[in-house]
């Protein structure tokens, strides 16, 4: 692990990370004060680190992870656990559980819905080692991604193969992302739609909803996936929304029809299927 500056979310920090997943660079002195995370004192020549998407876990995501979970437990089936004893199951992988999958775990542990989808989940007893890879994501009997040991990446299952990408979700974007898809799926009320509008044009599908939220309609900001940005409401509605600037969908769970309608009148540019 290297010791140094990196950037997150347009901010600098100071602390470990993967010298092997960086992928560019800035000049720390570039940035403004207030983007400037850390007391850790710079130079002029010090630069700050980007990563690839696919990236090992960084102090500012675990606690956004941490915040996200905190959410979630309003608008969907989650109750965390603070005695999960990960042991047993440690010592029976061999090595240490990831603390990303910790904390999901401990979420989702109580709640069926999360291991008896097509696309689930594996119980931590059935959780496994193979290729160096922790799987515990499974469409039916099939893997679909795991944890790289080494590398602390996620590692996607394909043509029979694993496969560590530097493109697309890191681990805890994967499993946040898996919760919620499985989570307004199990919803009384499930609809997927089209977009219309300035939600297929715009660059920014999270700023663009931003415009949106009110006492009632609040964006789950830590999830900082680009092109993807989640909404959800005190009545416990939670909606998935994709924009790639050429396309743009919706996918919605809610416990009453009415809330869905009510949800898409206040965004308007919604066609539901």
């Amino acid at each position: 692990m290297q010791q140094g500056f990196y950037i997150y979310r347009n901010n600098i920090y100071y602390g470990s990370y993967r010298e092997e997943q960086v992928s560019g660079y800035q000049n720390v002195s570039l940035s403004s004060p207030e983007r400037i995370m850390t007391a850790h004192q710079f130079n002029k020549e010090d630069r700050a680190v980007r990563f690839w998407e696919n990236h090992h876990l960084l102090e500012p995501e675990y606690a956004d992870l941490q915040a996200m979970i905190c959410k979630m437990q309003s608008f969907m089936n989650l109750s965390v656990k603070e005695d999960i004893d990960f042991s047993a199951m440690e010592e029976k992988l061999g090595v240490p559980f990831p603390a990303e999958l910790k904390l999901v775990y401990a979420a989702i542990a109580d709640h069926e819905e999360y291991f008896a989808n097509a696309e689930h989940f594996l119980p931590l007893n059935e959780i496994y080692v193979e290729q160096g890879i922790i799987v515990f994501f499974k469409k039916k009997r099939t893997p679909i991604v795991g944890y790289e040991i080494e590398s602390g990446r996620l590692a996607q299952y394909y043509k029979r193969e694993w496969h560590v990408e530097r493109s697309g979700f890191c681990c805890y974007q994967f499993c946040v992302g898996r919760m919620l898809t499985i989570a307004l799926e199990n919803k009384p009320v499930f609809k997927k739609g089209r977009c219309k509008g300035t939600f297929v044009t715009t660059l920014n599908i999270e700023r663009e909803l931003s415009n949106f939220c009110n006492e009632n309609y609040h964006l789950l900001s830590e999830f900082n996936v680009y092109g993807i940005a989640v909404m959800y409401s005190d009545e416990k509605l939670i909606a998935w929304i994709r924009s790639n600037g050429f396309y743009a969908d919706i996918h919605a769970g809610a416990t009453d029809e009415s809330h869905l309608e009510a949800f898409g009148t206040h965004l308007g540019q919604i066609t539901w299927k």
